[in-house]
């Protein structure tokens, strides 16, 4: 489970993702190891601290050392759940997990990505390269929004005309604005 906004944790993201799985093992007959539940409370997938510091990079650890047996099913929400990285990088996270033999599932639209799978439709690769562009770019764009509302306040202060609150994140750095 994971989602970027700490926030969050007083809305349902946690519950739904929870939800998610337990169907999906229910439904396949699986019993949901909860004794690995992975937990990645505002945990950006976008800047990858989710892998960095957080849970989900423990896991890829757990799978680069074979702790985590061939077989084991991963369920997330979706595919953006996983990362929100440049393309290639996530598609290098999910290409990870799979090549160990791991079946990565999204529960939201009932996808399992496996290598049996993968080799037996292989457009599923391509829908999930897809579904991380935009995943990507989505969070690409934000991010982007996101700074150049905080650099017009920046600006603002330098120039005496906003002495408000700001509103996205931490206070700016204001001396990384150029003077124009």
């Amino acid at each position: 489970m994971r989602f970027s906004d700490p926030r969050q944790a007083a809305g349902h993201s946690r519950e739904r993702q929870e939800a998610y799985a337990a169907k999906w093992a229910a439904e396949h007959g699986l019993q949901l190891d909860d004794k690995l539940t992975m937990l990645d409370e505002g945990l950006s997938a976008y800047h990858q601290r989710h892998i960095k510091s957080g849970a989900l990079g423990a896991f890829l650890a757990g799978v680069e050392a074979g702790r985590i047996a061939a077989g084991s099913v991963l369920v997330v929400e979706g595919l953006d759940r996983l990362s929100r990285a440049e393309p290639i990088q996530a598609q290098a996270q999910l290409a990870q997990i799979v090549n160990a033999g791991i079946t990565v599932v999204t529960a939201s639209d009932g996808k399992a990505y496996s290598r049996e799978r993968l080799k037996e439709n292989p457009m599923d690769l391509v829908y999930s390269l897809l579904v991380m562009i935009r995943a990507h770019e989505e969070s690409d764009t934000k991010s982007k929004r996101v700074k150049a509302s905080i650099r017009r306040l920046c600006e603002g202060w330098r120039a005496g005309t906003y002495r408000g609150h700001v509103r996205q994140g931490h206070d700016p750095d204001c001396s990384k604005v150029p003077v124009i």
